[in-house]
């Protein structure tokens, strides 16, 4: 495989190009040219410039598919091994039975292990961004660089258990120190309060002073259960969404997980501060927390992105099909919501985070954050009419993976991670969960 770290110019040639750019923005036969990570130019192919076709590299994308990469706004790589454990526990259950005794024992070895699993899958699932908060973060943080990938990088920092609200602060800002803006800015770093349930009212404080001062984002876990609603008023006085409020936590730099149970008057906070929203219906569905009301919150012009959380396929499309049949279900005739609105939140065009802020269509100016369906085989489908329902539903297979102008994945082979570093990840990882749960 030529070397792609090298490549200055790419040319897609012949694709039909979904540039996200407006509902019928639609180009058949169209040409994407890219150049020093950037896209250049978009068009038909038969008004290609003859320069074009001299690239670095030129990939004929006949009866194939290109659109903006997916993103997970909420993510825990170091979780993916448990992805198929606890199913059907409440989150409480989960925690204390599943996560718990997995993660008070998690060396930094193991996270990296576990995080090139879960990269790995990601890629192979058309992911080119996510934020990941978790234990160990730098050890995340070496293989986000490696794989190619834009990561947004916090440490849960919390006070229960085997965990320190002093130490999981200390590792978020020396992460940051250390890890913000690498790469030309592909990895970045937010602070990471975990939940609010397990902050003080002096230790929220202190994040908060630090996140303005230093004009560090936020990810938090908010409004996930009504138990944690209810912990949560307990221990402030008031609903997690007025909590990040009254602490200044609310902006266009924060991300809230979840936000399951919130009121109109939370929502109308949300949007007013244009924080964003990482919808995850996957985990919320599989660990029984409820449902998030995605159309009162679209209405009122709220950034939500999808997050693929602990879902067991690791995939920012299911969680985009399960966003639409609870939605239907929930509010009935007629759908509010439509396959292209759900591609836009799957694609990085509503929310936003460090890193991702250029990134969601195919269009002059754009980061070259790409992804090449193939719809040629069974799975495909012919008819443009139908192309965001055919993308959303048909399961067609992801065949290359472009972040920044460097191709990771080509023909389904990841290029940046290996498959004997996944085999021996496998084989580390397997060994973690049998010592704690059996064979």
């Amino acid at each position: 495989m030529i070397g792609v770290k090298e490549l200055v110019s790419i040319l897609l040639l012949n694709p039909t190009v979904v540039t996200m750019n407006g509902e019928n923005e639609i180009i058949q036969e169209g040409f994407v040219y890219i150049e020093n990570g950037k896209i250049i130019d978009v068009g038909s192919v038969n008004k290609l410039p003859y320069e074009y076709k001299y690239s670095d590299l030129v990939l004929n994308l006949k009866n194939k598919v290109v659109l903006p990469g997916f993103v997970s706004y909420h993510t825990h790589l170091s979780l993916f091994p448990l992805r198929f454990m606890g199913l059907g526990l409440t989150l409480s259950e989960w925690e204390e039975t599943v996560a718990w005794p997995y993660e008070s024992t998690l060396t930094p070895e193991e996270s990296l292990y576990a995080s090139k699993l879960a990269v790995y899958a990601f890629i192979k699932n058309g992911v080119v961004a996510f934020a990941d908060m978790h234990f160990n973060m730098d050890s995340v943080a070496k293989v986000a660089k490696e794989s190619g990938l834009i990561a947004n990088l916090s440490v849960a920092i919390l006070e229960t258990g085997s965990f320190s609200y002093e130490k999981t602060l200390k590792e978020n800002i020396e992460l940051y120190r250390k890890w913000n803006g690498v790469d030309n800015g592909r990895i970045n770093v937010y602070l990471g309060p975990c939940c609010l349930r397990y902050l003080s009212r002096e230790q929220l404080s202190e994040i908060a002073l630090i996140a303005k001062e230093e004009n560090i984002g936020v990810h938090v876990h908010a409004s996930e259960t009504l138990d944690d609603v209810r912990r949560v008023k307990e221990k402030f006085n008031k609903r997690p969404i007025e909590v990040l409020k009254d602490y200044g936590l609310l902006s266009e730099n924060t991300i809230i997980a979840h936000a399951v149970w919130v009121t109109e008057k939370e929502i109308d906070y949300i949007a007013k501060s244009k924080a964003n929203v990482a919808h995850c219906p996957v985990s919320n569905n599989i660990l029984l927390s409820g449902s998030m009301p995605l159309v009162d919150m679209v209405s009122k012009n709220v950034r939500v992105g999808f997050g693929t959380d602990i879902n067991p396929s690791w995939d920012v499309i299911s969680e985009a099909r399960l966003a639409y049949y609870t939605t239907n279900t929930l509010y009935g005739v007629p759908s509010r919501i439509s396959p292209y609105m759900l591609l836009e939140m799957a694609t990085g065009n509503y929310a936003k985070f460090k890193g991702i802020e250029n990134h969601g269509k195919i269009a002059k100016g754009y980061d070259a954050n790409i992804v090449v369906l193939d719809f040629t085989g069974i799975r495909g489908w012919p008819r443009t009419s139908n192309i965001y329902e055919a993308i959303l539903f048909s399961g067609a297979s992801i065949e290359t993976v472009i972040v920044r102008g460097e191709v990771i994945m080509d023909s389904g082979e990841v290029l940046t991670i290996n498959a004997d570093e996944i085999r021996k990840a496998k084989k580390t990882i397997e060994s973690k969960l049998n010592e704690i749960y059996g064979k």
